[in-house]
């Protein structure tokens, strides 16, 4: 399940197109959805969830001197992204399976977690820049590569960028509602002039909508995430399945 703060998308894998998407005008009526979805799936079922569009930080692990505590990481995220607005918390994790075991730190709705943990307390949360470095990580193994590599997800709504260079996390970043397809490649690009490495031998694979991706061939070499029609509702396929490689 993937959760914007307005619509609630969701799909059960029981076939290509099986990708549902509702919209919750109210916070309190978030259970009363989550409930109705729960009848639909079984109480028991298997539940990955997110919010698409947070902000999130990252550091290595080693630099933290209480790793893995959201009181570690809120003067790091305060820094990069202000503080948090109200009603939400920090969700942290360490992804002990990547190099450097990043330590990630990610903006929350406490209305949505504290709903998800009520009425699917076996869930499982996956936050979108895990998700995305993971489908970097293994585009590297199955394609290997030197230089930075970019998986990025990409609408009108906002984008979440991650990018990594071998097995290591590189790079996290977050553009809002309003974002154009130039401001996204500005980002990449910067990121990496930044680091000092190659633009131009760095490649980027997206997921959402295609037109936020003009103009990212003048630097990039550009993949989409899968061979789909351009359709709204099953353009969040991929990152769905990507959440649930994760779980």
């Amino acid at each position: 399940m993937v959760w914007d703060g307005t619509w609630l998308t969701w799909t059960a894998f029981n076939g290509p197109s099986d990708v549902g998407r509702r919209e919750i005008s109210r916070a309190d009526m978030v259970p009363e959805v989550l409930r109705a979805l729960r009848n639909q799936v079984g109480s028991g079922a298997h539940v990955i969830h997110t919010e698409w569009g947070v902000p999130a930080t990252a550091m290595p692990l080693s630099l933290l001197a209480e790793p893995a505590r959201p009181e570690a990481m809120e003067a790091w995220f305060n820094l990069h992204h202000g503080p948090l607005p109200s009603g939400h918390r920090l969700q942290v994790d360490v992804l002990a399976d990547v190099a450097d075991e990043p330590c990630l730190a990610v903006a929350t709705s406490g209305t949505w977690h504290d709903a998800v943990s009520s009425l699917f307390p076996q869930a499982r949360h996956v936050s979108v820049v895990q998700a995305l470095l993971h489908d970097a990580i293994q585009w590297n193994r199955s394609e290997p590569s030197p230089h930075w590599t970019f998986r990025v997800e990409a609408r009108a709504e906002g984008a979440v960028l991650v990018s990594s260079r071998g097995e290591a996390l590189q790079w996290v970043h977050h553009l809002p509602k309003g974002s154009t397809s130039d401001d996204l490649l500005y980002a990449m690009v910067n990121a990496v002039h930044r680091s000092g490495g190659d633009v131009n031998a760095s490649r980027v694979m997206w997921s959402g909508t295609s037109d936020m991706t003009a103009g990212w061939d003048r630097f990039l070499a550009v993949h989409p995430a899968e061979n789909r029609a351009e359709d709204k509702l099953q353009s969040w396929r991929p990152l769905l399945e990507s959440m649930n490689a994760c779980g």
